[in-house]
């Protein structure tokens, strides 16, 4: 299709009138010369009349011709395809900007987030100023349905800033076409300005959408999804791919951390372990290391890290009370800061609860263990008389010489476990099996089969089990272990699963842990009166019992990742709708949606706020320490450069995606050039340069022929 995109230059065509008139009104002056006779000279002088003639009007059709095609070079003529013609019904134009942390660094023309501004506002000057925009960010999900007019759409690029908020590529522009739905538009112009960071561009989702959301190159109309029958595609997208190309640049940040043992209550030790990332292509060494817990340092180490490499770092430190402990790490690394700290919560409950069941009587060996211990809140009683509606609030139920287990009372032991509480079933030797593999089979369990009495001595330990974290110092072979004369014969069925704690010498388990849920189940199978055994009477009984209770509800979570939607489990809350957030060491709180099941309370960590830091959730009777931190994906600084990029598109076959390369050129000069079609200007000043040198050619061949064409003869 052939057009103009500055058609008001066409009213210059008038000028060509000019030289028409000059040619018709030219003035000539003539010359009398005397002959006796003109006969011969007449007709020499009508043939040079008529070549001059002919040349004069050559000139003039030059003339015309120069100026005609000076004109419309300045009109600039265009000839575009049906694929680059405007598509009935309007179109919108949607341009994404990537503001993650890693659009915080520098490139060759500054900050990259305020280049890719700048490359929004040139977008906006290439179209025409009732074009309807989108504007879509890492953080502004919720309005990205919003459509903008120019002067609005320039006061939003002004707003954005960097965010903890990352956003994949693919993801990003699938918002963008369903701006073009929402907006009733038949085709969406979108752009997308990014550092592309390997970490959030998935080319093969981008080409999924891509081909989703393709147009027909012939006709620009929607293509018909060859999937259903007669059903139709999404409305038709053009994407642009615009990167911004960051210096290359080192970054040390702290990936991770981790606690070596659950913290028991106050006075003892804490143990951190942090994971410590280089991407750089230098070794790092010495890098101090400071934690901080109530805005003092408690701990300082250095490490060194080699190139591209990973360390691990120990820091501890003592609690001084229980309750809510909130703290962080860090470290010192230019010019990228955002990943240099990393926070953490922990809450330690001021005490332990722990309900112990037993059958005929109370166990002697739980009471004195627990019974005086001020950390622990310990109660027993028979199953009967046992308010099992409180079973969930109890850190540690143990189930002893209880001879049959009610269905009523299972199913309150299995709920009990698959929320994060911890069960020992210490079966009587004349215990009914049925009931208890009923038990042991819900929570996958080994199962029991018949009891035999044997004398026997355990013969291996299992170190490694949490249970017995920091209770050795090293492995010894001289430990005492459990003589036993008596034991119930166990089998695993298929599917379930056990850790051996303490074996047999004939490789049978004689205490084992399973995982159910989020608790865990411990099976002992020899029962702890003296005439079974003598487990009761050793040392190894102590530390065995009481870390089960310790270690019995998994600790929260240290700290959460913003922009990952986690759920804070915020345990046993009152029933309020919502709950008062407020950071450390500022005195402004707001509210939070909680959601509730059963006697637990939920909230979304992405609620709650957008920026790192500590947190305590309070809903009036309780508090838990909540820290968040950003998404670690944005530290790896490794970036697609535009021949990747360019090699990306080309792989994929639909033809709506294309690449426009960092150049000289204002980008809205680029999307002028590229939506409008060829340009045929420069064939229009050549062609006008042509017609003058033909001009200036006849001009010159009529100056060296003799003038008789201005002679009267008389």
């Amino acid at each position: 299709m052939f057009y103009f995109a500055n058609p008001l230059f066409l009213i210059a065509l008038a000028g060509i009138l000019v030289p028409v008139i000059i040619h018709l009104v030219r003035l000539r002056r003539y010359n009398k010369v005397y002959f006796s006779n003109t006969d011969m000279l007449s007709s020499i002088e009508a043939e040079q009349r008529s070549r001059s003639r002919l040349r004069e009007w050559l000139i003039l059709a030059a003339r015309i011709l120069a100026i005609t095609s000076l004109v419309l070079a300045f009109a600039q003529p265009r000839l575009r395809n049906k694929s680059q013609a405007s598509v009935p019904g309007g179109s919108c134009v949607s341009v994404y900007i990537d503001n993650s942390f890693s659009m915080g660094g520098e490139g060759a023309c500054g900050i990259l987030l305020e280049e890719a501004k700048s490359k929004a506002r040139e977008i906006a000057r290439a179209y025409p100023s009732d074009t309807r925009f989108q504007l879509l960010t890492n953080d502004n999900l919720g309005q990205s349905r919003r459509s903008l007019v120019r002067e609005e759409f320039l006061a939003a690029i002004d707003e954005v800033g960097l965010s903890s908020r990352t956003l994949p590529v693919s993801v990003a522009m699938e918002r963008q076409a369903n701006f073009g739905m929402i907006a009733s538009s038949s085709r969406t112009h979108a752009y997308v300005i990014s550092d592309f960071q390997r970490s959030t561009c998935d080319w093969t989702s981008v080409e999924q959408v891509v081909d989703v959301y393709r147009l027909d190159e012939a006709d620009g109309k929607r293509m018909p999804d060859d999937s259903t029958a007669g059903s139709m595609r999404p409305l038709g997208s053009h994407w642009v791919l615009v990167p911004v190309a960051p210096v290359k640049q080192a970054n040390v940040y702290i990936d991770t951390l981790w606690l070596d043992a659950p913290p028991a209550t106050a006075g003892s030790g804490v143990s951190l372990t942090l994971a410590i990332r280089n991407e750089g292509d230098s070794p790092i060494e010495a890098l101090p290391v400071r934690l901080y817990t109530g805005g003092e340092q408690k701990a300082l180490a250095t490490v060194d890290i080699s190139k591209h490499g990973s360390a691990e770092v120990k820091l501890g430190f003592s609690l001084r009370e229980t309750g809510v402990l909130n703290g962080y790490v860090e470290l010192s690394d230019y010019p990228v800061t955002f990943d240099d700290k990393l926070y953490f919560s922990i809450n330690v409950k001021p005490v332990m609860r722990v309900l112990a069941l037993y059958g005929d009587r109370p166990d002697d060996h739980l009471r004195r263990l627990f019974g005086h211990d001020s950390l622990v809140s310990y109660s027993d009683s028979p199953p009967a008389k046992a308010d099992l509606s409180q079973a969930d609030v109890m850190d540690f139920i143990s189930l002893t010489s209880v001879s049959s287990i009610p269905s009523g009372l299972s199913q309150a032991l299995v709920a009990y476990v698959r929320d994060g509480g911890t069960l020992l079933l210490v079966p009587p030797a004349d215990c009914d099996i049925a009931s208890y593999n009923l038990l042991l089979a819900a929570v996958g369990a080994p199962q029991l089969d018949n009891f035999v009495e044997c004398h026997q001595t355990c013969s291996s330990i299992n170190y490694d089990a949490p249970l017995y974290k920091n209770v050795f110092r090293r492995q010894a072979d001289n430990i005492e272990l459990p003589t036993i004369d008596g034991r119930f014969q166990t089998h695993t069925p298929a599917g379930g699963t056990a850790e051996a704690i303490i074996g047999m010498a004939d490789g049978a388990p004689w205490l084992t842990a399973s995982g159910c849920g989020k608790g865990t189940v411990y099976l002992l199978v020899t029962p702890l009166e003296s005439v079974h055994g003598n487990f009761a009477q050793l040392p190894l009984f102590v530390p065995t019992l009481y870390n089960m209770a310790l270690y019995s509800r998994r600790p929260a979570q240290l700290y959460y990742t913003i922009g990952k939607g986690e759920q804070i489990d915020l345990g046993d809350v009152s029933g309020d709708a919502t709950a008062t957030v407020t950071k450390d060491a500022s005195a402004e709180a707001s509210l939070v949606t909680l959601r509730h099941e059963g006697r637990r309370s939920f909230v979304v960590a992405d609620d709650m706020e957008s920026e790192a830091g500590n947190y305590r959730v309070s809903d009036g009777s309780s508090e838990l320490g909540v820290s968040l931190n950003h998404d670690r994906s944005e530290s790896l600084m490794e970036f697609f450069d535009s021949r990747e990029i360019e090699a990306a598109v080309k792989a994929m076959q639909p033809g709506n995606i294309e690449l426009v390369k960092n150049g000289s050129h204002p980008l809205d000069e680029v999307i002028r050039q590229r939506s409008g079609g060829s340009s045929l200007s420069p064939w229009f000043l050549l062609a006008a340069v042509a017609f003058l040198i033909c001009e200036a050619l006849l001009i010159a061949c009529r100056r060296q022929e003799p003038q008789t064409g201005q002679t009267i003869l008389t």
